[in-house]
């Protein structure tokens, strides 16, 4: 399973590096990670230089980071050797993850950690299983292929409205549930009667004309032959249910 690699040198737990978890007694947890991090630390307080990292903001980071230190380095001293693994932490020192989000150069001992325990991760399993990489990289392109395909699909099916005032496209169409449900709270004074679409981007509510192009009146007749269609649960059927469909 990816991100999880098995105790290593004195660590007493299996360790998630991608997750900031260790496995205590066949359970997944902060805490046991954070205790294998103060036991290490007591042992080696040299570790404590890992307090002035920009990417820990905490004791359970912190501790963490120490965790990873330590693997990073009992692992370089078994493979001390092999000519891989010694580039791949020269390459991990300039992984992206060391780098500020502002774009900044700053080192960041715990993110080159963790991009060269994910580099020893992947060179042990395909030590184990030669080709299990490039196999499970062409299994996430067909499946990226597909997801793709699926929401073209139903982006073609599910047209989105542009919000009239932030532009976003990011809307959705006001489910007679959810407007029933918003009337049978608040009553007469809900939002969603006359509406039909929402923005998830600025959280405005717009009327049907934002789907068809409505006259005044017409605009009219919606709202107050929708509202009567909602107060008698008359919600899936009408004149107006057909014209506002898209």
């Amino acid at each position: 399973m990816g991100g999880k690699i098995m105790r290593i040198g004195e660590i007493e737990s299996d360790i998630d590096y991608r997750h900031d978890k260790a496995n205590k007694w066949g359970i997944w947890t902060t805490g046991a990670l954070t205790s294998e991090g103060k036991k290490i630390l007591k042992k080696y307080p040299d570790y404590k230089i890992l307090k002035d990292d920009w990417m820990v903001e905490n004791d359970d980071e912190f501790f963490a980071s120490v965790v990873y230190a330590y693997m990073v380095d009992c692992i370089l001293q078994e493979y001390s050797d092999n000519e891989y693994l010694m580039n791949e932490y020269i390459k991990a020192t300039e992984d992206k993850i060391a780098t500020r989000p502002s774009g900044r150069r700053e080192m960041s001992r715990k993110g080159i950690n963790v991009a060269f325990l994910k580099s020893f991760e992947d060179y042990i399993k395909e030590q184990n299983n030669p080709g299990i990489l490039k196999r499970e990289q062409e299994q996430e392109e067909k499946e990226r292929a597909i997801a793709r395909a699926l929401s073209a699909e139903y982006e073609a099916k599910h047209p989105h409205v542009p919000c009239p005032y932030c532009k976003s496209t990011n809307t959705e169409k006001i489910s007679t549930v959810s407007r029933a449900v918003s009337v049978s709270l608040v009553g007469a004074a809900s939002g969603k009667i006359g509406k039909q679409w929402h923005c998830k981007n600025c959280g405005s509510i717009e009327e049907c004309m934002l789907a068809k192009k409505l006259s005044k009146k017409e605009e009219h007749i919606y709202k107050v032959t929708r509202l009567a269609e909602i107060l008698y649960g008359n919600l899936n059927h009408g004149y107006w249910a057909d014209l506002v469909k898209t």
